[in-house]
């Protein structure tokens, strides 16, 4: 399976934990959670900006992760 991996702070967040995902619905998941769990003030910020405009993040973040190299895999 194919993975990419990024970063809290490449995705907008404030630390440099690394997440690997297979799919951007995947690391959505995975970002919107460590957030909630590790950065409750940055989370607050980011319902606040959701509710304002619901698409914004994703139109910032997606190309990031579309840019993003695809992680080497081990032989």
């Amino acid at each position: 399976m194919k993975t990419k991996t990024m970063t809290c702070k490449e995705l907008g967040g404030e630390c440099g934990e690394k997440f690997s995902t297979a799919t951007w619905g995947d690391m959505v998941a995975v970002m919107t959670s460590h957030v909630i769990d590790k950065h409750p003030l940055l989370a607050s910020e980011m319902e606040m900006m959701h509710k304002k405009d619901p698409k914004k993040w994703n139109e910032d973040m997606r190309p990031i992760w579309d840019a993003a190299p695809v992680d080497e895999v081990a032989k």
